[in-house]
C-alpha cells in the first residue's frame, strides 16, 4: 500500500522542500491508512490525508497557526509549503504535514501524573483559544440532548419487548438509563447552567472533539494531542466530559487527576462543576447500543463494554456528584469567613 502512494508522497515532500528517504503508513480504528511517517533529509514528518472540504482544511490550518502563535505547544506544529500554505492538493486529494512526535501512549490504568498533564493540555487549548473571538455559535446543545433522550425512550419501548441480548439488558437497566438522563437534563435545564452555556456560546473556545487514548502522546517534554481533524468552535464542557470518559474511563483516581490538572489552568465555578457532573451522567454508550440495535446494526461489542463497565460507571457518577458539591461547600465556607 505504501508503494502505491510513494510517488504522491514524494510530490508532497517536494512541495515542502524535502527529499523522501523512507515511508511508513499507520492505520486507525476506522481507516487502513490514516497517516504516513515520512523520513526526509530534514527529519521525520507526518503526512495526513484529509477527508473534507478545502475550506474546512483552510480553517483548521488557520486555527493551528493561531494556536502556535499564542504559545499552545500540545499540538504538533503544522508546516508550510514553499508557497506559504499549510496544506497541499495532489491528484484531487488534500493533505497536510506536521512535525512527527516521538512519544508513548498513555493507558487507562496509567499514572495520575499522565492524566493531570492531559487535563492541563486540554485546559490550555480552551483557555488560549478563548482569546480568538471566534464567531458565536448556536446554543442548541441541551436541546439536542433532549431530542436524543426522547429518541432513546422511543427506541427503548420497542427494544425491551425483544428477546435479543440488547433487549434483555435494557429490560434490566433501561429504567436506570432513563433516570440518569432525566436527572442530567433537569440539572442542565436550571437557569444558572443554561446561562453558563449561553455565555460560552457567545464566545466559544476551540475544542479538539476527539480526545481518546490513541490521540494522546506523551513525549519527554510534554503531552501532545494529535489528530485534530475534528477541531472547531464548541463547548469546552462537552469536550472535557468526552475527553475524561474516553481516556480515564471510570478510574476515579485518574479522573480526579485529570480534573485537578484541568483546574490548575482553568479553575471551575460551582455551576460549571454541576454542568460537567450532569453531562457526565448521561449514558451515551447505552444510547448508541439502543440506536444500533433498533436499526439492525452490530452492537454486541459495544454492549459488552457497557456491561463490563456499568458498575464502575455508577461509582464514577457518584464520585463526580460529590466532586461537584465539594466546590459548593468550599465557596459557602469562604463566604462565611
Amino acid at each position: 500500500m505504501v508503494s502505491s502512494n510513494k510517488l504522491i508522497l514524494k510530490q508532497i515532500a517536494h512541495s515542502y522542500g524535502f527529499s523522501v528517504i523512507k515511508i511508513r503508513s499507520y492505520s486507525s480504528q476506522y481507516k487502513n491508512i490514516a497517516a504516513f511517517r515520512v523520513t526526509t533529509n530534514q527529519g521525520n514528518y507526518m503526512v495526513k490525508p484529509f477527508i473534507g472540504s478545502r475550506s474546512r482544511l483552510i480553517r483548521l490550518s488557520s486555527y493551528a497557526a493561531r494556536l502556535h502563535r499564542k504559545g499552545f505547544r500540545s499540538m504538533p506544529k503544522w508546516l508550510k509549503t514553499r508557497s506559504g500554505k499549510h496544506w497541499v492538493k495532489k491528484r484531487g486529494k488534500l493533505y497536510y504535514v506536521t512535525e512527527w512526535i516521538e512519544g508513548r501512549k498513555i493507558h487507562k490504568s496509567g499514572s495520575k501524573e499522565d492524566f493531570a498533564e492531559l487535563g492541563g493540555a486540554l485546559a490550555n487549548l480552551h483557555s488560549v483559544s478563548r482569546s480568538f473571538r471566534l464567531a458565536p455559535r448556536s446554543d442548541s446543545s441541551i436541546r439536542k440532548l433532549g431530542k436524543r433522550h426522547a429518541a432513546f425512550c422511543s427506541q427503548l419501548k420497542i427494544l425491551r419487548g425483544k428477546s435479543t441480548k440488547a433487549g434483555r439488558w435494557f429490560q434490566e437497566h433501561g429504567d436506570h438509563c432513563m433516570k440518569l438522563c432525566r436527572d442530567a437534563l433537569d440539572s442542565l435545564g436550571t437557569e444558572r447552567i443554561r446561562s453558563r452555556m449561553l455565555k460560552e456560546s457567545r464566545r466559544p473556545p476551540l475544542v479538539h472533539g476527539d480526545v481518546t487514548i490513541p490521540n494522546v502522546l506523551k513525549s519527554k517534554e510534554r503531552t501532545y494531542l494529535i489528530d485534530w481533524d475534528g477541531m472547531g468552535p464548541g463547548s469546552s464542557y462537552f469536550d472535557l466530559v468526552v475527553a475524561i470518559t474516553n481516556t480515564a474511563g471510570f478510574n476515579i483516581p485518574n479522573m480526579a487527576a485529570f480534573l485537578s490538572g484541568y483546574e490548575q489552568v482553568c479553575p471551575l465555578t460551582r455551576s460549571e462543576k454541576k454542568l460537567i457532573s450532569a453531562l457526565y451522567r448521561i449514558p451515551r454508550e447505552a444510547w448508541h447500543v439502543c440506536r444500533y440495535a433498533s436499526s439492525g446494526r452490530k452492537y454486541e461489542h459495544l454492549l459488552d463494554i457497557v456491561e463490563k463497565s456499568w458498575n464502575a460507571r455508577m461509582e464514577a457518577i457518584q464520585w463526580m456528584d460529590i466532586w461537584s458539591q465539594q466546590r459548593a461547600r468550599e465557596e459557602k465556607h469562604a463566604a462565611m469567613d
